[in-house]
């Protein structure tokens, strides 16, 4: 995993020195007020909560149309998260909660969406970048909810101007995730990442707190501006 994960960052690196880019601007390595990131937590939490209950929608939908996905997969996504004792327990989440946010989210947040948005604009690069971070985790059958996670992440970017809220929201999605499956593996139990469909009222719940707190975030003061490409009508005589 952190081979692989490692990988976009030298691709990404050895663009930037050949063309002699900007690394801060491009990977918007910006400073991010302290609320905004305290903020990005319950938000992150939530969004996690709505896009696993919505998996679990699009699976039961892909099951009636016998499009499931095949077991062999779901068994190598589960075992892929399992930490199998408490000596390999940092290696573990280290390889899947902290490199994959962190990786991830400086190519597909930073070096993608930024040099997207400076070439075609804001709406383009957030609907580029999450395509591509989709489509890269090479799972038809969890598409669209890596899709949604992809916007949410990339609104994160754009709303704050900075790459770190992006990474923090990526580190506890993965952290509830992996949380989820070892409860359930080794304790049976189904708080995080439940296999059953949360009740309806919590739910409802958590889709109120994360519009409520979207709606909030994007008012949140920034410190640094975001590379945007200006219309023609923009640009200054």
């Amino acid at each position: 995993i952190i081979a692989a994960e490692t990988t976009l960052l030298w691709f990404m690196a050895f663009y930037i020195r050949r063309h002699h880019l900007a690394t801060d601007n491009l990977l918007l390595l910006n400073a991010t007020p302290g609320a905004t990131l305290l903020l990005t937590i319950p938000l992150a939490f939530c969004c996690s909560l709505v896009i696993a209950e919505l998996d679990l929608y699009l699976a039961d939908f892909l099951d009636l149309l016998d499009l499931a996905m095949p077991l062999s997969f779901q068994k190598n996504l589960l075992e892929i998260q399992l930490i199998r004792d408490l000596v390999g327990a940092p290696a573990g989440l280290a390889a899947l909660v902290i490199v994959p946010a962190l990786c991830e989210e400086l190519f597909f947040r930073g070096f993608v969406l930024t040099g997207l948005c400076a070439h075609y604009g804001p709406r383009w690069a957030l609907a580029g970048s999450s395509l591509l971070f989709a489509v890269s985790h090479f799972n038809p059958w969890q598409f669209l909810p890596l899709l949604l996670f992809g916007l949410f992440l990339g609104a994160l970017v754009q709303w704050t101007h900075s790459i770190y809220p992006a990474i923090l929201a990526h580190a506890i999605n993965n952290l509830i995730s992996v949380a989820g499956i070892n409860l359930r593996t080794y304790w049976g139990l189904e708080s995080l990442g439940s296999s059953q469909h949360l009740p309806i009222h919590l739910a409802i719940i958590a889709t109120l707190v994360l519009l409520a707190g979207l709606l909030l975030l994007s008012r949140q003061p920034t410190i640094m501006p975001l590379l945007i490409r200006r219309e023609p009508s923009e640009e200054l005589p």
